[in-house]
């Protein structure tokens, strides 16, 4: 796609102005029209398909649909979200580019190892002492999670394993350390020979594939014998979960790297899918089960998406002109008010919002990118305790390590301390995920052993991951999305001599070696920022695709297809309101709340709490 005359001026405009001022630092609606001007740009220049022609996406007929049906519901596996281009982001599909493929060559094994991606772990990912993020609180943890367990997931081979060199007195606890390949897809010309790309276990589209599944097969499991359209859930005591199978795994579309924080999320808007339901049969009494379930769905997932747009991520990036800019993507410039009393004013995603706009893919088949998942490495999050307290009394009960709270423990502070789910969403409210920042990746998950009987290192498997898919180093993809690359280690760590020189160590003096994670952790933040500008260049641009492709979003956001009620429901709702829904105990300490990823008012004796896990 190229840029309309009107854009080329607005970014040549602001690339002068960001050679005096960088964008954070310019007046609020100033920095939003600066950021309309990155994503102008980032929409024109950096999608890339890594298909060899238009026909891999299916043509309009191919695959036939049956009928009607999936004109105005969603299918699990991601069909006929485009009509013309059925199997557009479908469960399967590959992951696209952010950058040219010339750039994202197979590596040689001494550019995968080099410097080793152990030893980049040991040094600068190692959680050396626990640094907070004080902005959030741990929902936001468990939020992203549950978000990306709907959008990706690749394949590893059951064959093919990389050995990760070791130094001389490296405390791994096993004689070497090999690691799955990334399962390439089957090379379809010589652009795939030199550059693989990789398929997508799930769909590539925000529609809650996390709770409801990638087939229909697997949906269906999920309803069971369940009826009005709802989930399956199992009622215990005063608390309602997930089901299990005979091996304490939880019965939900997607489980993989299990904890509390999933638990919670996926349990929680599976209440919300049944609450939907029961609100769609008393105003279609005369609806089908199938009915119901296929429009409550869609209003489900519609929730997510508006969560994360307007709450989740101004919450993780607070800053002014971010805030316009996303409360923009859902409601328009014009704001939630106008909006609520004017209804749509233009058919254009500036003034009234992506949703009810027309769907667009900017040229380039819609998919989620390689890029897009690397930025989404953000394993520091994870604490290394969770303190939990009854949110009657604000009681502290217990602390536990993340050890202690992770796959078939994910239940235990419900079955051993004798808390509520209640409890657990009050105690992550009010404590602190980890800052995403050098040095503070868990230790858990650096010396993680997995139910399968895996034994893992994250730290060096998010390195290689990236090297491995071919996605460029700090300083090229800085570069690759027109942003000035860093000078050296001084200006990459923004002055800290110390940092600066513990990184040189690591590359050996070579500041274009740098990986891209590591980069990202290095750099000086914006204010109010949780994550790197590196890394918010890529959501600049992915955040607003996502709806925007969407045509279940975009084009069909009409009563006609969520009903009149189900539009209000998303319209009218946020995460507090689903939380006060479903646990009317957590009225109390969200009652001042204006955003529920932020940390909660401590109730009662939690404020008596001085641990570092909280928001003390």
């Amino acid at each position: 796609m190229s840029l309309s005359f009107g854009d080329k001026v607005l970014v040549w405009v602001f690339k002068g102005v960001n050679w005096l001022v960088p964008w954070h630092r310019l007046p609020r609606y100033l920095g939003a029209l600066n950021l309309l001007a990155f994503r102008n740009e980032l929409r024109a220049k950096n999608l890339y398909d890594v298909y060899p022609s238009p026909e891999y996406q299916g043509t309009r007929g191919c695959p036939h649909m049956e009928n009607t049906e999936y004109l105005a519901v969603r299918n699990s596996d991601g069909l006929f979200n485009d009509l013309d281009q059925p199997r557009m982001g479908c469960a399967g599909m590959r992951f696209g580019r952010n950058v040219p493929r010339k750039y994202t060559q197979k590596p040689t094994l001494e550019e995968l190892m080099t410097p080793s991606p152990r030893l980049v772990s040991e040094e600068l990912l190692v959680r050396e002492e626990f640094k907070p993020a004080t902005i959030v609180n741990l929902l936001a943890a468990a939020w992203i999670q549950f978000q990306v367990h709907d959008w990706f997931m690749h394949t590893n081979s059951n064959s093919e394993t990389y050995t990760v060199p070791l130094r001389e007195g490296d405390k791994w606890t096993d004689s070497e350390m090999k690691i799955p390949r990334t399962q390439e897809d089957k090379p379809l010309d010589k652009t795939d020979e030199e550059s693989p790309a990789y398929q997508n276990e799930n769909t590539h589209w925000w529609d809650g594939s996390q709770i409801y599944g990638s087939t229909e097969e697997r949906t269906m499991q999920l309803r069971g014998s369940s009826k009005d359209g709802k989930l399956t859930v199992d009622v215990e005591s005063l608390d309602t979960y997930l089901p299990r199978d005979s091996k304490g795994i939880p019965i939900t579309g997607f489980f993989a790297n299990w904890w509390l924080g999933l638990e919670m999320m996926h349990t929680l808007f599976v209440m919300e899918h049944n609450s939907i339901c029961d609100e769609l049969r008393k105003n279609n009494p005369s609806w089908t089960s199938e009915q119901i379930f296929d429009t409550a769905r869609l209003i489900n997932c519609a929730l997510m998406a508006k969560i994360h747009t307007i709450e989740w991520t101004p919450a993780i990036l607070a800053h002014p002109a971010i805030d316009i800019a996303l409360t923009g993507n859902w409601w328009g410039i014009l704001g939630e008010k106008l909006y609520k009393m004017l209804g749509r004013v233009s058919s254009g995603e500036i003034l009234s919002g992506i949703p009810g706009s027309k769907a667009d893919q900017d040229g380039v088949p819609y998919s989620l990118t390689e890029e897009f998942v690397s930025v989404y490495r953000l394993h520091p999050l994870i604490p290394d305790n969770v303190a939990f307290f009854d949110v009657e009394h604000g009681t502290h009960r217990t602390t536990l390590p993340m050890h202690d709270i992770a796959f078939s423990n994910a239940r235990k502070p419900m079955q051993d301390a004798g808390l509520t789910f209640a409890d657990v969403f009050y105690s992550f409210g009010i404590n602190h995920p980890g800052a995403i920042t050098i040095n503070n990746t868990p230790n858990f998950l650096r010396d993680l052993h997995t139910p399968d009987g895996q034994h893992l290192d994250m730290g060096t498997i998010d390195i290689l991951r990236d090297r491995e898919r071919g996605v460029p180093r700090y300083n090229a993809f800085r570069r690759l999305f027109h942003m000035a690359p860093a000078r050296d280690f001084l200006a990459l760590t923004g002055g800290n001599s110390a940092l600066a020189a513990k990184v040189s160590a690591v590359y050996a003096g070579d500041i274009e070696a740098v990986d891209l994670l590591v980069g990202c952790l290095c750099e000086p933040l914006p204010k109010g920022f949780g994550f790197s500008d590196t890394a918010f260049h890529v959501f600049i641009m992915m955040a607003s695709r996502r709806l925007k492709s969407d045509r279940f979003i975009a084009t069909e956001w009409k009563a006609e297809v969520y009903t009149a009620e189900g539009l209000r429901w998303v319209q009218e709702n946020g995460m507090k309101d689903v939380l006060c829904r479903h646990f009317p105990a957590l009225r109390g300490p969200l009652r001042d709340s204006k955003n529920a990823f932020a940390p909660w008012e401590k109730v009662g004796r939690s404020a008596e709490y001085m641990g570092k896990e909280t928001n003390a």
